[in-house]
């Protein structure tokens, strides 16, 4: 049963976004975070390969696979399975298939500016509108901090699906130097909180003073979507032997439906479909 109410899920659709507050209880939260300390640990006893933004102060770069058998951990299962599965399937309108699960991290003072964009887009093209409207409800991506102070992603309200202004283009232009976009926000989270957002707002990462970030960031498709070329080439991990066995049911059936739609090559691209 949904535990978003009429009034979520309209925000969420005219809106493209939508924050829930102490969505999760903080013995949830302790445990992912806990999940992740000892990921660290894997990474740099050798027993699994991470990215680093300085490995001699424990701090790891974004981390992407976090559900293949090195990097999985039954924190992340029991999330997926317990709370967030009602929110997914409530958000795209029926079963969803894995896509991403990560992890997006920062700190040690290293500046992270990205330019302003839109995932699944084609900002300023004659078609962009209907091109926005053909992905409508057929994916959902949040993001759910561990660490305190999460202010770290800018969106554009309400901008998921209709064309690019002009202002907007050009503010991309400008790339990682960029300033604000006009009608932009901050989304400000605390662990425990989660924002579901619609990949094809104009938004960004901006983070320019390095601050440390642990931001859970995972993305998921409905069931019937073929797996396209950026989310391709996780099959072999996935099948490792007995992985699935010990992951719960629910969060097993979101691997499951992610390989029965595996192409075997030539995995088209978004703009593809």
């Amino acid at each position: 049963m949904s535990m978003l109410s009429t009034r979520d899920l309209t925000q969420y659709e005219e809106e493209g976004y939508l924050l829930l507050r102490a969505a999760f209880a903080q013995e949830r939260v302790e445990a992912l975070r806990l999940a992740v300390i000892a990921m660290i640990d894997r990474g740099l006893a050798g027993a699994i390969e991470l990215k680093w933004i300085d490995r001699a102060r424990r701090l790891p770069d974004r981390t992407g696979h976090m559900l293949h058998p090195g990097k999985y951990d039954p924190a992340w299962g029991e999330w997926l399975a317990e709370d967030l599965t009602p929110y997914i399937e409530a958000l795209i309108g029926g079963p969803a298939r894995h896509s991403l699960f990560g992890m997006l991290a920062g700190g040690g003072g290293r500046p992270y500016c990205q330019a302003w964009h839109r995932d699944i887009g084609k900002p300023g093209a004659a078609d962009e509108a209907d091109f926005l409207a053909r992905f409508h409800g057929h994916f959902v991506q949040f993001n759910a901090p561990l660490i305190t102070g999460d202010r770290f992603l800018q969106i554009v309200p309400a901008s998921h699906l209709r064309a690019s202004t002009t202002s907007e283009l050009r503010t991309a232009q400008d790339g990682s130097e960029a300033g604000d976009m006009p009608g932009a926000m901050m989304v400000e989270l605390e662990p425990g909180d989660i924002a579901f957002y619609n990949a094809n707002l104009w938004h960004r990462g901006f983070n320019p003073e390095g601050e440390q970030r642990w931001t859970m960031h995972c993305a998921f498709w409905k069931r019937d979507y073929v797996v396209m070329s950026h989310e391709w080439g996780q099959r072999a991990a996935l099948e490792s032997a007995g992985h699935l066995e010990r992951m719960p049911e629910k969060t097993a059936q979101y691997i499951r439906r992610y390989l029965d739609k595996y192409p075997e090559k030539d995995p088209p691209s978004l703009l593809d479909l």
